[in-house]
């Protein structure tokens, strides 16, 4: 598989995976944890995209 679309289809998983994650946290969690849940989807987000940035550059 060309690396180009691996990575495409990574990123396109991470930010699919990261809209349904907010949208969970927006309709079941009280209004007062919705904050910090959203800070700690994108620090996560931010995260997982270092790795699988890092994955990539070691292909």
């Amino acid at each position: 598989m060309n690396k180009k679309y691996l990575e495409i289809g990574l990123s396109t998983g991470l930010v699919l995976l990261m809209i349904i994650l907010i949208l969970g946290a927006q309709m079941t969690l009280p209004t007062e944890e919705r904050g910090s849940s959203f800070a700690i989807i994108i620090l996560l987000f931010i995260v997982a995209m270092g790795i699988v940035g890092l994955k990539l550059d070691d292909m």
